[in-house]
């Protein structure tokens, strides 16, 4: 595909909003997505499935002034009970699965009854963070952005109201199933669809980035999925792997970040330096090594099995031949991370034609 086209396919999943599991936004990209791979000439199952969703609702003030803020996922049910407010900074790393059982043990035997994080990022944003069901501190949690830290510092308890209720009703999502309907065992292609915020370098990048490759590959038996609950430690895919048995070549995992740029030198960027392409049990992992070199990702053969990020970690247990592409950019789970903050054109060509002369010679090696 051309930079414009594949820059406007991330445009377009960006669009619809925060892509949060069982929001309007995901059963709109689903829908999307479904159109996507039919005008593909892909045949198209939509497996969807049931959840129990988690939602707060109401603001969060200091000095009585709305704060942006995002309350961590499923920590309480019920309106965040009134008292003393827990207010402190917090380092999320990229918005990977942090613990708070240390936040929420040391706030309530202080006598605080919820904690405000400012969470740490390099431009002041709020980051989202993932969570694990059934890991959850049963303590109200609210995250604002790093910029709201200084207020925070300034601020006594009761100038910070926390005014949030959370409840949990039923939810609906899908992952997206498709296949090109040519003879032969397929080559599994696979990306996730949900996340915190925008997400157009997360996961709008690697949307784009994944259809190409279904049009670069239309010759070769494809299976292409689409996978939702990224933000619940990979929920989707986990149901989807523990649902059947996976008859495939290999498997294709197209991450987070597939091609984000960060900034170098001054008013210029490249593409994000925290990117990585993990290469497990393949017989071409020199050639596509080497096939990658442009897309700027650092490049692991035979990974570690604690090694694998993302959905990665779960492909990794099958015993198939895993490539996974995967990191994140400066915006990564933050409201920012839109299409002009964190790509191109010319970084979707690059990493797009990287990846798939990288994918040609790693499926071809899996089919001996």
């Amino acid at each position: 595909m051309e930079g414009d086209r594949l820059f406007g396919l991330v445009e377009e999943y960006a669009a619809f909003g925060d892509h949060r599991t069982g929001s309007d936004a995901d059963h709109a990209t689903t829908g999307w997505l479904v159109q996507q791979f039919a005008d593909r000439g892909l045949t198209v199952e939509v497996d969807a499935y049931g959840f129990d969703r988690w939602q707060a609702h109401g603001d969060v003030t200091i000095d009585d002034e709305p704060v942006e803020h995002l309350a961590l996922h499923g920590e309480w049910e019920g309106p965040v009970p009134e008292g003393p407010v827990l207010a402190t900074g917090y380092s999320v790393g990229f918005g990977g699965e942090q613990s708070f059982e240390a936040v929420a043990g040391a706030a309530q035997s202080s006598g605080y009854t919820s904690a405000v994080l400012a969470t740490e990022h390099p431009h002041g944003s709020l980051v989202g963070v993932n969570r694990a069901p059934g890991e959850e501190t049963g303590f109200p949690i609210v995250l604002v952005p790093a910029r709201e830290a200084g207020r925070l510092d300034g601020a006594e308890g009761s100038r910070i109201r926390v005014d949030l209720t959370a409840e949990i009703g039923p939810g609906t999502t899908a992952n997206v199933v498709a296949a090109n309907g040519v003879v032969g065992r397929p080559l599994l292609l696979t990306t996730p669809m949900t996340g915190w915020f925008g997400c157009a370098g997360e996961r709008g990048t690697g949307l784009a980035v994944l259809l190409d490759l279904v049009e670069r590959l239309a010759d070769r038996p494809l299976m292409v999925l689409a996978t939702s609950g990224h933000e619940f430690l990979y929920d989707g895919v986990k149901r989807w792997v523990g649902d059947r048995r996976l008859d495939a070549t290999a498997i294709v995992h197209v991450g987070a970040a597939a091609a984000s740029e960060a900034p170098e030198g001054i008013g210029r960027r490249a593409l994000a330096p925290t990117r990585v392409a993990f290469c497990g049990g393949s017989t071409a992992a020199t050639v596509v090594g080497e096939a990658l070199a442009p897309g700027a990702w650092s490049f692991v053969p035979e990974p570690e099995p604690d090694a694998w990020l993302g959905e990665g970690e779960v492909w990794s247990e099958l015993d198939l031949p895993v490539l996974s592409v995967t990191g994140a950019g400066p915006w990564f789970h933050t409201p920012e991370d839109t299409p002009s903050n964190s790509t191109s054109p010319e970084s979707l060509v690059v990493c797009a034609a990287a990846l798939g002369e990288a994918v040609e010679a790693f499926d071809t090696a899996a089919r001996g």
